[in-house]
């Protein structure tokens, strides 16, 4: 693999690494060399691989997070409005609304 890249626009490269190290050490030296779209494909996780590639956090665990949540509030709502707004019917002596039917 050359280190610098002449004229045009490179489109793909690959390249196959015997150890894990030598994974790590070409993911930090690709990154030096000025490179933003690019992957890396181990069969394991190798321990720092996101900070050699110059990675951020991942904001999937606070986007699960709020849609998680939001989905609650939503379950919660529905409940609630068809309990005791759109059809409210007291059966057994309970409540119009009560919490503890309504969380599964």
């Amino acid at each position: 693999m050359s280190e610098t890249v002449q004229q045009g626009k490179l489109w793909a490269i690959g390249g196959e690494l015997a150890s894990a190290a030598e994974l790590y050490e070409a993911a930090k030296k690709v990154r030096a060399l000025g490179f933003k779209h690019w992957d890396v494909y181990s069969p394991f996780p190798v321990h720092g691989m996101d900070a050699a590639m110059g990675l951020g956090p991942s904001p999937v665990s606070k986007l699960s997070l709020l849609g998680g949540i939001t989905g609650g509030l939503t379950g919660f709502v529905l409940v609630y409005y068809t309990g005791y707004l759109d059809y409210p019917l007291i059966v057994q002596g309970k409540p119009f609304f009560a919490f503890e039917p309504t969380f599964p």
